[in-house]
């Protein structure tokens, strides 16, 4: 696990002002991430106020830096666990058993076994076999039903590879689970991720009404309600239409003198808009049709589709573009047809195409905002090129209400490790 080092931001800085500084210095080999751990604290808090039911489930898998884990561990916040290996990284890191949830329906035997050495017992399942897989290893633990519910708007269907169907399945997996004489306390879902359509929300906690009632016919006392993932994180996306859609749908299926407690398993809600990319233009050729007239600039980056860019998905708004002298003055704005690429020598590896853009020179900066979901974790060093270097920084209020570490940098200097 990578050594946390925070670097405080005194009052009267800013994020901007660490870009900047990093810019001052010139061109880099690497690409940066700047955290922003104050970014993380305001989700939270934004979800405790839009969303007061819900006890959110943080998903580990979405960026497991552990400055995000400990913030959020600091916080009061569950995690989302799927392997053995995301639950040993959370309960180093402080966290409770019973604020973790195994929400891998696929688990192996081992991992089982470890989760109920850990005292880890609330798991999901949506299948005959794991259930039988759960009587032999963990027959004690709490089980959770994921059903299938997909949102037709979903950039990500997760239902292709998770979930039951709630119709038909559903049904003979309770019985099952009860005839094994296993304890299943709830059901959950995951509309899919990168949706955008909050409304979905309604009919899967509609259609996990039905569930609870046929499994209270059955013998079975259901009190946990998990809706999954699907939120949105970037800094332009709020998710009050969805805590709307939610809250409604609560009070409507499950109020609130049921005691059904409410969780769910939001990842780039929390990430995305808490980690901005600073990459630089490395290379660059200049693509002319027959009659010498340029159809593209092609430009390659040191970060790319294996470095933050596996889960991005350009949007209409371009990156910033810093120069890379700060003196040069642009003697035209007009815009040409631009391809971004990244580093390594895979054809696949292209950020995007057809992006309008000024012309860039060697050593400009671009800084992509929202990039802090999926980036990371999915990070390789394909080629020898080096992931994305991670400097964390964190206001001396929300340091001195978490108390996260005794190491920090005081100051703007993004590019020093904190000596210990």
């Amino acid at each position: 696990m990578r050594k946390i080092r925070y670097n405080l931001l005194e009052d009267g800085t800013s994020v901007q002002d660490v870009i900047d500084s990093v810019v001052a210095r010139g061109p880099l080999d690497d690409p940066i991430h700047i955290l922003d751990l104050d970014d993380v604290v305001r989700k939270h808090r934004n979800w405790r106020q839009q969303l007061p039911r819900v006890d959110p489930f943080y998903a580990v898998k979405c960026n497991d830096d552990p400055a995000i884990l400990r913030t959020l561990v600091a916080l009061g916040a569950g995690f989302d666990c799927a392997s053995k290996g995301e639950i040993e990284r959370m309960l180093k890191l402080g966290a409770d058993p019973s604020r973790i949830i195994f929400a891998h329906t696929a688990k192996s035997m081992d991992s089982i076994a470890y989760a109920k050495r850990c005292g880890v017992d609330l798991m999901t399942f949506d299948g005959e076999v794991e259930l039988e897989k759960i009587k032999q290893m963990h027959a004690d633990s709490s089980l959770v039903l994921r059903i299938r519910y997909d949102s037709p708007d979903a950039q990500i269907s997760l239902g292709k590879k998770f979930g039951c169907d709630p119709e038909h399945e559903a049904p003979q997996l309770l019985g099952y689970a009860k005839s094994l004489g296993l304890s299943v306390v709830g059901i959950s879902f995951h509309i899919g991720s990168g949706n955008n359509d909050s409304g979905c929300f309604y009919g899967a906690i509609k259609c996990v009404r039905k569930l609870f009632e046929y499994a209270s016919d059955i013998g079975y006392d259901l009190r946990l309600l998990d809706i999954g993932g699907g939120f949105p994180g970037e800094h332009d996306k709020p998710i009050d239409a969805y805590a709307k859609t939610i809250n409604l749908a609560l009070q409507r299926f499950f109020p609130m003198k049921s005691n059904v407690r409410v969780i769910a398993e939001p990842g780039r809600y929390y990430v995305s808009s808490a980690v901005t990319l600073i990459a630089n233009v490395q290379s660059k050729r200049i693509i002319r049709n027959s009659q010498g007239s340029i159809t593209d600039f092609m430009y390659y980056l040191n970060d790319g589709l294996f470095g933050s860019f596996d889960w991005y998905f350009p949007r209409q708004n371009p990156p910033v573009i810093i120069p890379g002298n700060r003196q040069l003055v642009r003697s035209q704005t007009e815009r040409f047809p631009s391809t971004l690429w990244g580093p390594t020598c895979d054809s696949t590896d292209i950020i995007c195409s057809g992006m309008m853009l000024e012309e860039l020179q060697i050593g400009d900066f671009l800084v992509f905002d929202d990039m802090g979901a999926y980036g990371m974790t999915l990070a390789t060093n394909f080629n020898g090129f080096a992931k994305p270097r991670v400097f964390v920084y964190i206001s001396r209020t929300a340091w001195e209400q978490l108390k996260l570490d005794k190491c920090v940098r005081t100051g703007l200097k993004p590019l020093k490790r904190c000596v210990q």
